[in-house]
């Protein structure tokens, strides 16, 4: 169980509310609707962790990050002007290197539109160390110098079909501040 604490916070960190306290400024620049139900879990990064029965149970997440901001596992990094398929592959390698993931399986690797941008769309499923199997939709897109992710997992076996609705509502929600 603790192996699954672990690789949910991992995941968070990596890959996509900050719950920010008083008056600080958040960490992100997007804007998401929290499901009804769901509560946010304060982060040091710029992301919005978000579930309604803990991260082991299902997780929203929803990250940017720098561009020139290396992956944990392959120290590659992203660039403007990356088509979606290339960053798509940089996302399935970090993965692929993270040695709590077993049984990694990429079941979708498509194009997506996500609030007006191009990117992909990645459906996964995979094994913690506790042998607990998660199934994940990953989404992701460029704009200017930073990457966005948007993603939603759950155990395979129980939450996944139950909260798919949901996520649905926040990808839907999800949006960039207009340009200045």
């Amino acid at each position: 169980m603790k192996h699954r604490f672990w690789i949910c916070i991992f995941l968070a960190a990596l890959l996509a509310s900050c719950a920010h306290a008083g008056g600080s400024k958040p960490l992100y620049t997007f804007n998401a609707a929290v499901p009804e139900g769901w509560k946010t879990v304060a982060t040091e990064e710029p992301m919005l962790f978000m579930t309604r029965e803990g991260g082991y149970k299902q997780f929203v997440l929803i990250r940017e990050r720098p561009l020139t901001q290396p992956f944990q596992f392959t120290q590659k990094t992203m660039r403007a002007g990356m088509m979606p398929e290339e960053t798509a592959e940089i996302i399935i390698n970090e993965i692929l290197h993270d040695p709590n993931i077993r049984n990694f399986s990429v079941t979708e690797n498509i194009p997506a539109r996500i609030d007006g941008h191009n990117g992909f769309r990645l459906a996964f499923v995979y094994t913690d160390l506790d042998g607990y199997i998660f199934k994940t939709i990953y989404y992701g897109f460029i704009k200017d110098n930073t990457f966005y992710n948007i993603r939603y997992g759950a155990t395979q076996e129980d939450y996944f079909q139950n909260d798919l609705k949901t996520f649905e509502g926040v990808l839907a929600s999800f949006k960039l501040p207009p340009a200045k």
